[in-house]
């Protein structure tokens, strides 16, 4: 049992028929705390009573790449919108890529006595011993995109292994099996890359012509990741396409600047990404390209499912999100309907000029609340009430993580 009051405020579900749709995430977003930081969002409306709101605590791993701090922007965003905004309040924690950092973090999140905790982790076990010590004294914790295989905590993710074989394979067939490719890798360490990297390694060991020319780190950010594809290049500059976890937006850009007749990229949700992909008359340039996205909205959603089970609601452990990704074939399938600028209503990418390049498409759902100003900046902007996963095509609910040899932290 939970230690808060149960607060009597129903989340309303919308009646209309939504359709999933595109957001995106930007390049210059807002500076990061520093790490180690801790910054509470007052989320009390005005004349609530004191020690009646949830304390919800926002423990974030890696950041200061783009999907980072608008996946943060989301959260911020739900908290300080209603119903959670008279109920909840919200602090964050930065740890950085330290898993002993982010475990004192956590210790001090459990020490002032919170009632949830949402954590991107580091590690899909290194976070266990002291989750499950959360767990035990009665707080909530709901891990996003990266697992943790602790049984007692709830995962929001999808499958990361089924992201990476799309764009990996639909990379094969560009190159006609036959070339070499730049490997741009994530964050090591967690799930997300491991199962990443298996997928591609897995699709290259079926496709023996089309083979690693080079891997190197680029931490899921444009300019780390272009630094890295520089890398690779200056040893191996004849590479026929790029496999990126992020970063094909600003590696397609350094090419255009260099000269250079851009390569496929398969890679990430970015809307500048995806503006590259539109034909000229659209935009864009025709880019070759094939794009998954890691939702940037599970961040919210895992805080949307914390006050639910506060609030004595059922949720599953294991929330496995639907993928959005689609190829250049698709863009040009969709002709003039490829970008639309409000998420609710379709549309592949937000339209050219409507957000930094950086700026991570898939930040809506019919699963959560926010829009697209929430996104940017932090600020609450509610366009929709949330769907349970049942109601939205695509989402799937398990009671416990599977385990197979393609999922380090389980799927």
């Amino acid at each position: 049992m939970h230690r808060n009051r149960k607060f009597l405020v129903p989340i309303m579900l919308a009646s209309g028929m939504f359709l999933a749709a595109c957001g995106g995430a930007a390049d210059n977003a807002a500076e990061p705390a520093s790490v180690g930081a801790t910054t509470t969002e007052s989320a009390a409306a005005e004349g609530d009573t004191a020690g009646t709101k949830y304390k919800v605590a926002l423990s974030l791993s890696y950041t200061g790449n783009d999907w980072q701090d608008q996946a943060a922007n989301l959260v911020k965003g739900a908290a300080a919108s209603e119903p959670y905004a008279s109920k909840v309040e919200l602090v964050t924690d930065i740890s950085g890529p330290d898993v002993t950092k982010q475990i004192q973090l956590l210790n001090n999140q459990i020490a002032s006595g919170v009632d949830a905790i949402i954590v991107y982790p580091i590690s899909p076990t290194a976070l266990n011993e002291t989750i499950k010590k959360a767990c035990d004294q009665g707080i909530v914790v709901v891990a996003y995109d990266s697992l943790v295989t602790e049984p007692c905590a709830y995962n929001v993710h999808i499958d990361q292994y089924e992201h990476a074989r799309y764009t990996s394979e639909w990379l094969v067939k560009e190159l006609n099996g036959k070339g070499t490719i730049a490997n741009i890798t994530g964050v090591p360490g967690t799930t997300v890359d491991s199962d990443r990297q298996k997928a591609l390694d897995d699709v290259l060991a079926a496709n023996p012509g089309v083979t690693i020319a080079g891997s190197a780190n680029g931490d899921w950010a444009q300019q780390v990741g272009t630094q890295a594809l520089q890398q690779i290049m200056a040893a191996h500059p004849d590479i026929d396409g790029i496999f990126a976890q992020a970063g094909c937006w600003s590696m397609t850009s350094w090419q255009i600047k260099q000269g250079n007749d851009p390569l496929p990229c398969a890679g990430e949700f970015g809307n500048g990404h995806h503006i590259y992909m539109l034909p000229k008359e659209q935009g864009g340039i025709g880019l070759r390209s094939s794009s998954a996205g890691s939702p940037v909205y599970s961040g919210e959603l895992a805080f949307i499912n914390a006050v639910r089970v506060l609030d004595g609601e059922q949720v599953a452990r294991n929330m496995i999100l639907p993928i959005p990704r689609f190829t250049s074939e698709d863009v040009i399938a969709a002709g003039n309907q490829a970008c639309n600028n409000n998420p609710a209503e379709g549309g592949l990418m937000m339209c050219p000029g409507a957000v930094p390049g950086g700026f991570f498409d898939g930040f809506w759902s019919p699963l959560v609340t926010q829009g697209l100003q929430a996104a940017l900046t932090g600020e609450p902007d509610k366009i929709s009430d949330p769907l349970p996963c049942s109601q939205v095509k695509g989402c799937i609910e398990r009671d416990k993580l599977t385990f197979d040899d393609n999922h380090v932290g389980g799927n």
